[in-house]
């Protein structure tokens, strides 16, 4: 018999209708606890396909639910570290925990109580969930659930190596939390970005392995329509020795690779804490900026952690505090985007300290429009700013006197030149950013800044007058499209060096470049 491809689709669909309908029949019919229960809340990459034990693989998945009753216990399937919290108590651990495990040995006052439990340890992420376990007659409800998810995309540094509870300790954790949103964690020891490096004897990259369902090894395809993540959070390289031009080309490709699964998601691009290849990572966060992706964002982490304190358990691998530190510093470059309020943000105190003023939009404030934004007069002392953004700040009303341009964040005032800590009494906001370069007075674009400067050429005299002393620039961020030629004498005379693109650090050119700058040409 000959069936048509017009019967054989309908069969198709009939056929996946009567499985989908089928399983929330099942959800329906589950026992409250059962993997299956629709009151159980899912976060990050699961597993469905086996009714009785619900898996996932990355570090970072959660479930949570409500329960009544006065205890509980939980079913896994693989013997690994498991984490729970009830109600607002602290996470305890369970090690090397298999079987039926008793989350209340101490059971609780009778009522309604919230349940979140997670898995990991150094290595091993495996969840193999096969249900919840609580008292004769307890039901089960939703829990609070945020619409918001945020992606956080790493090695061992986002999987919170090092630490005894692994993910749930992770900087990317703890801001999500403190954010009020849901998260995940793709995350993987000793992975690199480029396929072929790494610390692991599988060097599958995670410009590969991120669109997987699981690592180090499988090659199922994860379906990202099982969620749509709001924000994507990068922060990978350090374990990367390719090139850099290779490090470039490849996080250039893999952003727009991101970008093809979300295509309305906010994309962050952190610099590696210890800074190891960022300036590839950064041009290939510019490289999409220019290339018209507006939503991606470069996060210039310098002195977030301080190598040799207690920052760090390792060279590498940030201890709990260090984590905290980090999430903390995070958290308010990415609320904006979360609850869409973006604008600059300025604030009381240096480090993004005391009291925030309104996000304020695009435009030209007086001192008076300042002061109706919650920005008194000669008040701010630090500020967030939108990745592309500009701001120029004026020591006086109606944007007259002593000027500042800034073209990022900046947590203190007071590192600009002049000091403009408590000085700001107007200013202007344009998003674009300026075209030209701006020069600072330590590496990694630290210390004071000079203005920016757009094309033109500038003599020591000029140089100077836009806030660029002789013999004083260590680094350079150059917009995308422009050059900088640097001279060492005045007038555009003796050694001279060429940039296309941002450099944190002339001590690294050839012939060192540090403090030798005496004159410029931008084009």
């Amino acid at each position: 018999m000959k069936v048509s491809s017009f019967g054989v689709s309908h069969l198709v669909a009939a056929f996946a209708a009567f499985l989908a309908t089928t399983a929330a029949f099942n959800n329906a019919l589950a026992a409250p606890g059962d993997p299956g229960d629709p009151n159980i809340k899912y976060v990050g990459r699961w597993d469905f396909s086996n009714p009785t034990q619900y898996s996932s693989f990355w570090g970072g998945s959660y479930l949570k639910v409500k329960f009544t009753g006065t205890t509980a216990k939980i079913k896994v399937g693989n013997t690994t570290n498991y984490h729970a919290k009830i109600d607002s108590g602290p996470w305890k651990t369970y090690v090397n925990a298999s079987g039926t495990i008793n989350l209340t040995p101490t059971p609780l006052a009778s009522g309604t109580h919230s349940l979140i439990v997670a898995e990991g340890r150094d290595y091993v992420y495996d969840f193999r969930f096969q249900g919840l376990v609580f008292d004769s007659g307890a039901t089960t409800s939703a829990p609070t659930v945020s619409p918001n998810i945020i992606e956080f995309i790493g090695d061992s540094i986002t999987a919170g190596y090092t630490n005894d509870q692994a993910d749930i300790c992770s900087y990317a954790w703890v801001c999500s939390e403190n954010l009020g949103a849901e998260h995940t964690q793709i995350a993987f020891p000793g992975i690199a970005l480029v396929t072929g490096y790494g610390l692991n004897s599988d060097k599958t990259g995670m410009d590969a392995q991120y669109f997987r369902a699981q690592p180090p090894t499988s090659s199922t395809a994860w379906d990202f329509t099982k969620y749509t993540a709001k924000l994507v959070v990068l922060n990978i390289g350090q374990n990367d020795t390719a090139t850099d031009s290779l490090v470039q080309s490849t996080m250039t490709t893999f952003l727009a690779n991101i970008r093809a699964k979300y295509a309305n998601a906010d994309i962050f691009v952190m610099r590696p804490f210890t800074g190891n290849k960022a300036a590839p990572i950064q041009a290939a966060a510019n490289a999409r900026i220019g290339a018209g992706d507006s939503k991606v964002h470069y996060i210039d982490t310098t002195g977030w952690l301080t190598a040799g304190s207690s920052d760090y358990n390792d060279a590498v691998h940030p201890s709990i505090s260090g984590h905290i530190k980090a999430a903390n510093l995070l958290q308010p470059i990415l609320a904006p985007y979360l609850n869409g309020t973006v604008g600059v943000t300025f604030y009381q105190d240096t480090g993004y300290g005391g009291t925030a003023g309104q996000p304020l939009t695009p435009g030209t404030y007086t001192t008076a429009q300042l002061a109706a934004k919650g920005v008194p007069s000669d008040w701010a002392s630090s500020a967030q700013i939108p990745s592309g953004w500009t701001v120029t700040m004026y020591a006086n009303d109606n944007q007259t006197g002593t000027s500042w341009t800034l073209t990022g964040s900046t947590s203190s005032f007071i590192d600009l030149s002049p000091n403009a800590n408590d000085q700001m009494s107007s200013c202007t906001i344009q998003t674009g950013g300026p075209v030209g370069v701006t020069f600072y007075q330590d590496f990694d674009y630290g210390g004071a800044s000079s203005q920016v400067l757009p094309v033109g050429n500038y003599t020591t005299a000029q140089l100077a007058a836009k806030g660029v002393p002789n013999d004083w620039a260590s680094s350079v961020r150059v917009s995308s499209g422009r050059t900088v030629i640097m001279y060492a004498g005045d007038n555009f005379t003796g050694t001279s060096w060429t940039r296309t693109a941002d450099t944190p650090s002339f001590g690294t050119l050839s012939p060192n470049a540090n403090d030798q700058l005496s004159s410029c040409k931008v084009q």
